[in-house]
């Protein structure tokens, strides 16, 4: 770690369990050497004043700052972090915060969530994304403490676990239904067996959280993709890196932006189509050791680029010295080095 370790206040709900991205971002912290004080809103519900009922990423989901004040005074922190879920606190305790600390606010529902977080995102001493989309926006409508984070892994993903007869299979989603999902998503089942994880399938095994996650991916041999969120913007998702991590095969729809993460035909496959996918899959099915080659590539690939610890460190080390202003010129900078 190139900085010294710093006192960090991490505020945030693991909705997803111990295997979804809030969890791993607080894993990515303590793998970086931090002290961090966890303030879990997940089972301390009377932190959360949510006036507008906001869900999904949206907010604003607002922090009671009188309940919590002693504990940050007491830890004394470096950085305080609202990690996604739309949290934030009312904007007279937000100012008191930054005098004692700057504040982070991180979101990861973008572009989906936009509307609901530009509001009041620059009141954050620095606020990030995990869309291009949604930055570019920011900084169209000018702001000046925005900056730009992709999805990664923390190092749980890289264990490797022998595989699981009760998950065995060769083709796997993992991921909730939508209705434009489910009738490729039958279809698979149909062809190659393939088991859906994940809310409300039909025919499908639930979500899957924690080592039963682990067991469930280190089962299957190719994992397929879908970009699409749930307001239709095609993003990036963090599975595409969980996939990675854990060496199975990711077949993924062609679309510009996951080519700055990953090389089509050599570390993910890439289809057009239903028809493509299908021939894709049959291929790599049969062709097991081209199979494993391509996603041991991705693995490796991810391991060197694409985890937790190294995403938030160049962050972590603004929060102790940069203003907002330095924030986003240095992270301008970096963009174009990404």
């Amino acid at each position: 770690m190139s900085q010294s370790p710093l006192r960090i206040t991490f505020i945030g709900r693991y909705t997803e369990g111990t295997t979804g991205i809030v969890r791993s971002i607080f894993m990515g912290l303590l793998e970086l050497g931090h002290t961090v004080q966890e303030i879990n809103v997940g089972t301390r519900t009377s932190l959360l004043y949510n006036p507008n009922r906001r869900m999904g990423g949206n907010g604003p989901v607002y922090v009671r700052l009188e309940l919590i004040r002693e504990e940050l005074r007491a830890f004394k922190p470096d950085l305080i972090i609202c990690c996604a879920g739309g949290l934030t606190f009312v904007s007279r305790d937000m100012a008191e915060l930054k005098r004692l600390a700057p504040v982070w606010g991180i979101t990861l529902s973008d572009p989906d969530v936009f509307p609901t977080i530009s509001v009041y995102a620059h009141e954050f001493s620095y606020h990030t994304t995990n869309s291009q989309l949604a930055y570019r926006r920011y900084l169209n409508r000018g702001f000046n403490n925005i900056g730009f984070m992709p999805f990664a892994v923390d190092s749980r993903f890289f264990v490797p676990r022998p595989p699981n007869p009760n998950y065995q299979c060769d083709v796997a989603i993992v991921g909730h239904a939508r209705p434009d999902r489910v009738p490729l998503a039958k279809r698979l089942q149909a062809k190659f067996g393939a088991v859906l994880y994940g809310r409300n399938w039909p025919g499908g095994k639930g979500p899957v959280h924690g080592e039963e996650w682990f067991q469930a991916v280190y089962s299957t041999k190719c994992l397929i993709s879908f970009p699409k969120t749930g307001a239709g913007y095609t993003n990036v998702k963090v599975g595409v890196f969980e996939a990675a991590a854990t060496g199975r095969l990711m077949l993924v729809p062609y679309f510009e932006e996951i080519k700055r993460y990953f090389d089509y035909d050599r570390e993910i496959v890439g289809f057009s189509n239903e028809q493509e996918l299908f021939e894709k899959l049959s291929y790599y099915l049969r062709h097991e050791d081209e199979r494993n080659r391509i996603a041991e590539a991705a693995r490796m690939r991810c391991a060197l680029e694409h985890t937790w610890a190294k995403r938030l460190s160049p962050f972590i080390e603004r929060a102790a010295n940069s203003s907002a202003n330095r924030f986003r010129a240095k992270h301008r900078e970096d963009m174009g080095n990404q």
